[in-house]
C-alpha cells in the first residue's frame, strides 16, 4: 500500500513539474492570445526554442493564459486554439501569417475562467519537437465583446519585436486559411506550457543591442537584453578572442542592461556572452556574440589633413567616415538647395591647374547616408565657396564638376548634408576625373 500511495505521489508530482511559465507574473494588457473587445479575433504567437527552455523534446497537453483581475470574458469564451513549428522568430508584415497547413488544432470549445486563468486543456497532445520555435494561435469566434477598463482582458509581456501578428474586427469569424491582413505587436502573452519538462537551469537571454556581427558599435555601448523569466540575476563576459573574458569577466547584473566600465577599443572585434540565473542555477549554451566597435578618428577628419589627389581618376574610398568628429561644427561657406551648410565630413584636397574636374561620391548598396559635396578655395583657416551640391537622398550619388585655375588650392570635402546638426556620415567612395 505504502509503495503505491508513493507511485501516485510521484506521478502527481511529476505531472505538477512537467509545465513551463513564461513571465507569469506580467501585468500589461494585450491582445493576445484573443481580443475580448472586438466580436472576432485572431492572433499568432511566437515562442523560440530558446524561450521555452524545455530539456527535451514532448507532448504539449495544455496551455494556460492569465487574465486582468478586473476584466470580463463573458462574450469572448468561444475559441479555436492551433499550435506548430516555425524557424520563424518574428513576422515580417501584417500579412506575414503562418499558414493553416503548418498549424494542428488542438482546442475547440468554450474556456472558462477560474482564479484569473483560462486553463485551456487539449483533446489530443501536440509534439514539440524541440528544435523549432513554437507557434501558439487563437481564434475568438463569438459575435459580442466584453467591456473591460484596459480594454483587452489577457496578460501581455514585452519581447522580441513582432513577435505577435493579430487580427480583430466585428464582420465575421477568421478564415485561419486566409486571414485578413493584421498588426504586429512587441509583446507576447504570459503562459504556462504544460506537459514540457524546463532545463535545470534559466533559458539564455535574447541580446536586444548590439545584434550579432553589428559593425561601428559605440566605444561604451549600452548592451541590453530581454529578461528572462524566473532569473534574478545576469552574468555577462566580453572578450576579444572566441570564448574569452579579458575585457569583462562573468560581471554580475541585476538588471537588463550594462555598460562596460572602462572605453573599448576603436575598431576592434569582441565576442560578447550573456547568461540568466536563477536561484544560483545559470543557464547553460547561450551563444556568444560578435560585434565591432567604430573605427579610429579618420587621418583626413579635418581640413588641415585632407588626402591629395594627384593622380587622376582619383579614387578612394572612405569606410571610416562614421568615426568623423565635426570638428569645429558646421560649415556654412557654401549654400545649396535652402541648405545654409553642411556638416564637416572628411576633407580631399587638388591643386588647380585651369582643367576641369568631376567629383562623385556614391555609397555602397544598401546605404542610407545622405552626403553632401562642398568645394572651397583658399586655404583651411580661410575657405571661400567654389560649389556645393545635394540633389538627391540617402542612398543617392551626388556629382559636381568645378572649373580650377592654376596655383589655386581646393579643398573638398564630403560630410552629411544636414546644415544644423551633426548628422553621421558613413562608407562612401569618391572618385574625382580630370576632364
Amino acid at each position: 500500500m505504502k509503495r503505491i500511495l508513493l507511485l501516485i505521489l510521484f506521478f502527481i508530482v511529476a505531472g505538477v513539474n512537467a509545465q513551463i511559465n513564461i513571465n507569469i507574473g506580467a501585468a500589461n494588457v494585450g491582445t493576445a492570445p484573443v481580443s475580448s473587445f472586438f466580436s472576432y479575433s485572431y492572433v499568432q504567437q511566437i515562442y523560440p526554442k530558446q524561450e521555452i527552455n524545455a530539456n527535451t523534446a514532448g507532448n504539449i497537453t495544455g496551455l494556460t493564459f492569465y487574465v486582468d483581475p478586473s476584466s470580463t470574458l463573458t462574450e469572448s469564451s468561444n475559441w479555436t486554439v492551433y499550435l506548430g513549428h516555425t524557424s520563424k522568430t518574428a513576422f515580417s508584415s501584417g500579412t506575414d501569417w503562418i499558414p493553416a497547413a503548418q498549424l494542428t488544432q488542438v482546442f475547440t470549445g468554450t474556456i472558462t475562467r477560474n482564479n484569473n486563468k483560462v486553463q485551456v486543456v487539449f483533446t489530443m497532445p501536440f509534439a514539440y519537437n524541440n528544435v523549432d520555435n513554437l507557434v501558439v494561435a487563437a481564434k475568438e469566434n463569438s459575435p459580442n465583446i466584453d467591456i473591460n477598463n484596459f480594454d483587452e482582458a489577457f496578460h501581455v509581456y514585452s519581447h522580441i519585436s513582432n513577435s505577435t501578428l493579430y487580427y480583430k474586427g466585428d464582420r465575421s469569424v477568421v478564415d485561419i486559411s486566409a486571414p485578413p491582413g493584421g498588426i504586429r505587436a512587441d509583446y507576447k502573452s504570459a503562459i504556462t506550457i504544460s506537459g514540457l519538462t524546463s532545463s535545470a537551469g534559466p533559458a539564455c537571454p535574447f541580446i536586444m543591442y548590439p545584434a550579432n556581427n553589428t559593425q561601428n558599435v559605440s566605444l561604451s555601448p549600452n548592451i541590453t537584453w530581454f529578461p528572462v523569466s524566473g532569473a534574478d540575476s545576469y552574468k555577462v563576459s566580453i572578450g576579444t578572442s572566441p570564448g574569452s573574458v579579458n575585457v569583462v569577466n562573468q560581471q554580475v547584473v541585476s538588471g537588463t542592461a550594462f555598460s562596460p566600465s572602462a572605453a573599448l577599443a576603436t575598431g576592434t572585434t569582441y565576442y560578447l556572452k550573456i547568461t540568466a540565473v536563477s536561484a544560483n542555477v545559470e543557464s547553460s549554451g547561450c551563444s556568444e556574440f560578435m560585434f565591432k566597435t567604430v573605427p579610429a578618428i579618420p587621418a583626413n577628419d579635418a581640413c588641415s589633413g585632407a588626402f591629395l589627389a594627384s593622380v587622376f581618376p582619383y579614387s578612394y574610398t572612405q569606410d571610416d567616415a562614421v568615426s568623423t568628429t565635426n570638428n569645429s561644427g558646421n560649415i556654412s561657406v557654401c549654400t545649396s538647395n535652402g541648405d545654409t551648410g553642411m556638416n564637416d565630413g572628411t576633407w580631399f584636397k587638388l591643386a588647380g591647374d585651369g582643367s576641369q574636374y568631376t567629383i562623385k561620391v556614391a555609397m555602397p548598396s544598401g546605404s542610407s547616408f545622405d552626403p553632401q559635396i562642398g568645394v572651397y578655395s583658399g586655404s583651411c583657416s580661410n575657405l571661400s565657396c567654389t560649389g556645393t551640391v545635394d540633389n538627391g537622398g540617402g542612398g543617392a550619388a551626388e556629382t559636381l564638376t568645378i572649373t580650377t585655375v592654376s596655383g589655386i588650392d581646393y579643398f573638398i570635402n564630403v560630410g552629411a548634408y544636414d546644415d544644423t546638426t551633426d548628422a553621421p556620415e558613413n562608407t562612401f567612395t569618391i572618385t574625382v576625373t580630370k576632364l
